[in-house]
């Protein structure tokens, strides 16, 4: 049921106007510039030595819709601030443009899933899946591609602030996507960026981060 659902995902979303903009979004981050529309605001790169524990954003657990009194989807409840995620631990985060999209689900997600045993055995102590959506879609696309949520968490920036405060926002609206993420990649160790990466090869990026790891 799972496999066949990503299939239909795939043949939905990998079409030449998604790749299109991510290509033009990559070209766009090889030149130094960014997309066309992305709103300008004050913001850092992202670099080697950044410190991401300084960051005041937070970003919140995937979860399901809660239909009952003793859980709670309050964003207020569910926050993760970057001290949370970062402090006294060694962190591999994949940004991706948005859930159920095929370059995401069909070739970005499957090697950190096949290789997640192996972060760990280098001393990776999270496997963080981010991007610019909401919690919900977030669990539920987790759930379609099998993830265990104890192995790779899946944290979802709702407005999009985590990745404008990093210039890695980018404009997909061409592909019916709006304001996303870059797709990158980085090691994050107590706070401080010790590797990262801006994606173009999708597939081989897993393995690319857990040599820097």
């Amino acid at each position: 049921k799972h496999k066949k659902m990503i299939s239909m995902i795939a043949n939905q979303t990998s079409k030449p106007l998604l790749r299109s903009a991510i290509f033009r979004s990559s070209s766009a981050i090889r030149d130094g510039r960014q997309s066309t529309g992305t709103v300008s605001t004050t913001r850092r790169d992202v670099s080697v030595g950044t410190n991401l524990s300084a960051n005041e954003c937070t970003l919140q657990k995937a979860r399901p819709w809660h239909m009952n009194d003793t859980d709670s989807n309050l964003a207020t409840d569910n926050a993760v601030t970057m001290p949370d995620l970062f402090q006294g631990k060694k962190v591999a985060i994949f940004g991706v443009p948005s859930p159920f999209t095929g370059t995401c689900t069909m070739a970005h997600y499957p090697p950190y899933q096949k290789l997640q045993d192996e972060f760990l055995a280098k001393g990776v102590d999270e496997i963080v899946c981010y991007s610019v959506s909401d919690p919900y879609a977030h669990y539920n696309w987790g759930k379609v591609m099998g993830n265990d949520f104890d192995k790779i968490s899946f944290l979802a920036d709702v407005d999009g602030a985590w990745a404008r405060s990093n210039e890695l926002e980018r404009d997909y609206t061409v592909a019916s996507l709006g304001h996303r993420s870059a797709r990158f990649s980085m090691i994050v160790e107590d706070g401080i960026v010790t590797a990262f990466n801006l994606v173009e090869d999708a597939d081989g990026d897993a393995g690319w981060l857990l040599e820097q790891a």
